[in-house]
Parts: structure tokens; sequence; C-alpha cells
């Protein structure tokens, strides 16, 4: 073993850099203040400590160790704390090297008299008891690293670090030969205090020949895992006292699969605590990857997956991927739909497999269709809902700790003129349920000019000009290329038939992100469980959206320029509720209408169209109540 130091006797605490505890008296009338009570000697009988000098102009006088006849003088700037040496005579009771040994790391005496004898600014003699250590200059950082049987985890190599400006990290010492564990020499602090933080990070090639590397965490003598990144990382020092014990263990997750299954081990993070910390995740919210392979032989196996050592580590999750059908495992063989599903939205570690060192840990992991079936039936009070808005269907996964709107969107669909829809092969999980709350949606709507060309030119903008134009046959390109080939493939709501023509009435055509909806929507949640829930099996939902508000206005523009087909816009700022749109008519007037109840934000040209501003005088919120009218009066626009 690499200088693997045993202790015969529990470390005594250690009598680290300190404020000596005086008397307000003495605090205030002491010029120069000792700041350390425990001493570091070397073996030529020479050390340091740290002296303020508490007045501004510079503090002088001379340290001696009472017994000794060895004398040193000090000089410390005004308001400044500095290092001054101090000596001893080997023969002196002082000398820690006379005295009794601790844990075989170092001797020390106690009760120690040391005498500061001031000069200037003013004279005055103080003693401060104290204790002398012999210096011991270094410390060691060691461990071992070991897998359960089996693995095929190979180079491996344990790095030292520290942590740098910015959050990066620089690598101070290394170890590629870990057969018989690693050992880094450290330096200590003054005084024998202890040494800088470090870090400690374990690279290695899994069983693919991929390269991976996790964090150390744990505590002297006590591993509890692995970290994915830095931030998990557990900050170690070394002491005086002893070495500072740290091994490294890891485990495998095993079992069935069929050929070409892409499977991933997935592991909780330390911690939940935080946007950013959550937002930062591997899977973002929920969990970070370990490892990876694709199974062979209806066989897979992940090796180096860090464990508590001390405790069953229920940690890790199991996906198994083939094509777009994404099925996940923990410690039983039901299946799951996500990350959150195998955490029950809860980050619960319950359902979590636990690895551990007696071998690996067996999940198999089968992959086919769900075939679970989700029935909405929607219904519409006191109007008639628009196809675009009101009578849209979306499921969003019921993710922890995220506003409804800032949900992932799983599936979404167009309900029949009933308002009712099916989505078919939902992953097991908990899902809000929406109806008439559409985001995101762009249509073509008839437009009073024949383009935009004032506003779409220039790199910046140039690329937009599909958005307006006459015909569609005014546009460059063809069906499949140039600027009529993205009208025609625009999402949502390509143009079509109706936009080779030019609207009656109007110059041409303009592509706005408006979706009109007359109702204030609606969502509720559901909970999907197992697979093959279809037919008469399937699960069936009911979700009603009642009539929203109505706002009204007008904008009007100074010296007659126009306020035609400006966008106005109302939304909230609760993650709950979705914005409402609207464009204004020939005179500048508009309605917004689908407004659920609650407090609005008004805003104008938010899409900035034909290159007009945004600032305007007027109502700039109002608070509705469903199913109800209000006028916000004239928005008078600056630009």
């Amino acid at each position: 073993m690499k200088h693997r130091i045993i202790l015969l006797a529990p470390a005594l605490t250690a009598l680290v850099g300190g404020l000596l505890i005086a008397s307000p008296a003495e605090a205030a009338s002491n010029s120069a203040t000792l700041k350390s009570k425990s001493i570091a000697i070397s073996s030529k009988g020479t050390g340091k400590v740290a002296i303020q000098c508490r007045t501004k102009s510079t503090c002088k006088g001379k340290l001696r160790f009472l017994g000794s006849t060895k004398t040193t003088s000090y000089s410390v700037p005004g308001k400044k704390t500095t290092y001054e040496a101090v000596a001893l005579n080997d023969s002196a009771a002082a000398n820690p090297f006379n005295g009794e040994s601790v844990n075989g790391e170092y001797k020390r005496k106690t009760g120690v008299t040391l005498r500061v004898a001031e000069t200037s600014p003013k004279k005055k003699t103080h003693d401060h008891k104290v204790t002398t250590e012999t210096r011991k200059s270094s410390q060691q950082i060691t461990g071992t690293a070991a897998g359960v049987a089996g693995s095929t985890v190979s180079q491996l190599r344990v790095e030292l670090l520290t942590v740098v400006r910015g959050g990066n990290t620089l690598v101070k010492k290394f170890d590629n030969d870990l057969s018989d564990g690693y050992a880094f020499t450290v330096p200590l602090g003054a005084n024998n205090s202890p040494s800088a933080t470090y870090r400690l990070r374990i690279t290695g090639k899994d069983q693919d020949g991929i390269a991976r590397a996790w964090f150390w965490r744990g505590a002297d003598g006590k591993f509890t895992g692995g970290g994915r990144y830095i931030n998990e990382a557990t900050p170690i020092q070394a002491t005086k006292n002893s070495n500072f014990d740290a091994d490294f263990r890891y485990s495998s997750i095993a079992g069935a699969a069929s050929d070409g299954t892409s499977i991933t081990a997935v592991g909780q993070p330390r911690s939940f605590s935080g946007a950013t910390v959550r937002r930062e995740l591997d899977y973002v919210g929920c969990a970070n990857v370990f490892g990876e392979t694709k199974a062979k032989g209806g066989r897979y196996r992940i090796d180096f997956l860090p464990y508590n050592s001390t405790a069953g580590d229920k940690r890790y999750m199991i996906s198994a991927r083939r094509g777009s059908v994404d099925a996940w495992y923990g410690s039983t063989s039901e299946r799951f739909g996500s990350c959150f599903d195998v955490q029950d939205y809860t980050y619960s570690r319950s359902n979590l497999i636990a690895v551990n060192g007696s071998g690996p840990a067996v999940r198999d992991a089968s992959v086919s269709g769900n075939n679970n079936e989700l029935y909405v039936d929607g219904k519409f009070s006191g109007f008639k809902p628009t196809a675009q808005g009101d009578r849209w269907l979306r499921l969003r996964e019921k993710v922890p700790k995220v506003p409804i709107l800032d949900a992932p969107v799983v599936a979404e669909r167009q309900a029949t003129s009933a308002g009712n829809g099916l989505f078919s092969n939902v992953p097991p999980g908990k899902y809000w349920v929406e109806i008439g709350r559409r985001t995101g949606c762009s249509d073509w709507y008839p437009s009073r000019y024949p383009n935009n060309s004032a506003y779409f030119k220039g790199a910046d903008r140039s690329s937009e000009k599909w958005k307006a134009f006459r015909t569609l046959g005014s546009l460059s390109g063809g069906k499949n290329s140039g600027f009529e080939g993205i009208a025609r493939n625009a999402r949502p709501n390509p143009a079509g038939k109706a936009q080779e023509k030019k609207p009656a009435g109007y110059a041409g055509w303009m592509y706005r992100g408006v979706c009109g909806a007359r109702g204030a929507g609606n969502y509720t949640t559901v909970n999907i469980t197992g697979t093959g829930n279809t037919g008469a099996d399937q699960r069936r939902i009911s979700v009603t959206s009642a009539k929203g508000a109505t706002v009204t206005g007008r904008v009007k523009r100074t010296g007659g320029r126009t306020n035609k087909e400006m966008m106005v816009r109302l939304s909230s700022t609760d993650g709950k509720r979705v914005i409402r749109t609207t464009i204004t008519n020939g005179s500048g007037r508009f309605s917004v209408v689908g407004l659920p109840s609650g407090r609005w934000t008004i805003s104008v040209n938010t899409d900035s169209w034909r290159g007009i501003g945004r600032t305007f005088n007027g109502k700039k919120a109002v608070t509705v109540s469903r199913g109800k009218s209000y006028s916000v009066g004239t928005l008078r626009f600056r630009g």
C-alpha cells in the first residue's frame, strides 16, 4: 500500500488559527494583538505567529517564549495583520520537540506562554497562553478504487483538483496506477492548519471503452457515492491529525434486453434544490446520465456506477429505447413512462434501483408500444368554439416545480367539432390535459397591404418575406423551393389553395401569430399507469371550457400613420394563463376574447409588424372576470 497510516488512538481535537479570548479592557488597550494560539515550530526552533496591528501607525515590539532566551522583533503596518517570526531554544520547555506525541503525527506542548513586548506606538507587555507543535509540512490524501465482480472498467485514474476562477478545475496531481491505491501528498497551511480545499475525480473506460468520469462524495474514511458534475463533489482538506482516506467504489446494473436496445443508467443528483441545479441536469429537472450501452446477445451491462458503501443506494433507473419508444424501469418490472414517472413526480427514491458491492443489480428492460389510449371529452359552455384555438387539445407532462405553461408538450391535436379527441400510445405518467389553451400558433389572414417589404428588408429580416404577399405565385421560387416553398410548408397552418388567390376586398395575405379562441380554456390532470389500456380499458376524462372575458379598445397613431393590422397582446406572468392576441381592423379597433379571470398586461405590436415601434400611452393592464366585457379606451401610439 502507498503510505497508508492507521491511527492507533482517536485523533485529538486540532487547535488551529483563531482569536484568543481576551477581556474587553485588554483588547482595547493593546496595540498589537496575537491572532495565533497554535504555533508550529520547525526543527530549527523557528516559527511564525499572526500579529494584528490595531492602530493607524506601525506596531513594533519583541516576541519571546517564557523559558527561552531567544527573542525576535516584529513590525506590522497599521491596520494590517502579518505573520512574524518567533524562536525557541532546543532545550526550552516550550519547545514541542520535547513534548508529547499526537497520534504519531506530531508533538506538542500546551499551556506555553508567549510574551508580547510592545515598543511602539506605546510600550506595553502582555502574555498569551498558546500551544506549540512540531511543524508538519504535509499530509496525505489516500484511497483505493474497486468495482464488483465481472466489471470491465479499465484505465482508471484518480485526479486531485482545485476549483479556480469561473468554476473551472485545475488538476494538481493524478495517479494512473491504482493497483495498490493512490496517495497524494499535499502541503498543510500555516501553523499546521488544514491544506487547501480539493475535489477528487475518477476517470476510466467503461464496458464499451467509452471514457467516463465522476466526482467523489463522502467524509474522511466514508464513501457515500459519486456526483456527475463538480458541483456535487465533496470539498476535502488534509489535516495534521491523519491521512484523509477517500475510497472509490462502483457497481453495475445488468439484465435482459432485445439486441440493439439503447440502455441508459440514470441517477439522481445530490440535491434538487434550486431552479439552476434542476435546469443543468442531463435530463433537465430530473436526473443525470451515469452510463450508456446497447444490448447484445439479448443482454446488457453498465459498469462504473458509484454507490454508497454504507447503505443500499437507491439511486438509479434504467431507460430502454428502441426508435421513438422509451421505456423506464426502477427496482421492479413495473414500466414507467419517463424519468419523472419513476420518481413518482416527487423525486421519491422508493422505486429506484439500489446498487452495492455484492454484485450487479439485475433489471430486465423490454421495449414495446405503450398501447395506452386517452379519450378527452371536451365541452364548451356559453360560446361557439373556434377550430384553431378553442378546439385544441394538449397533453403536458406534470413535471414537478415547473409551471404548466413551461411543462413539456407530450402530444397535441385538434378536437372534433364536438370537442372530443383521442390520444394513442400515451406513456405511463401524470399529465396536464388542456383544452383551448393553444400557444405558439400562427395562421394566414387577409391583409390590406400587398406585402410588408418596407419591414422585410436587410440581412436580419429579408428571410421572412414569405410571411406577406399578394398571392403565393408572387413569391420567388416554386411549390417546393424559395419563399413560396417556405410558405407552403409553414408550421402550423401551411399556405394552400386559398392563398393562391388574392382575398376578396383585400390586397394580399399575412402570416401572423394569432389563433383566436373565444373560451377561457381549461385544464385538468390525469394519471396513466401500465400499458395496453385501449378500447374498453382506455382512460377517459372530461374537461370544459367556459366563455372568456372580452377586452376592446382602439389604437391611434399621430400624423395619419396607419393603425391597421397591429397586433394587440394580453399576457400574464403567473405561468398558468395563456396569451391571447388579436389584430386591429381598418380603423384600429380591436377585440381580444377568450380571457380567463385575472390581471392582464397589454402590449401592442409585439411582432414589430411593418417596422412600427411598441411604445404607447394609455392603459397598460386590465383585470377581468371570465364571461364579462371591458374597454381599455384609446391606446395612443408614439411610433
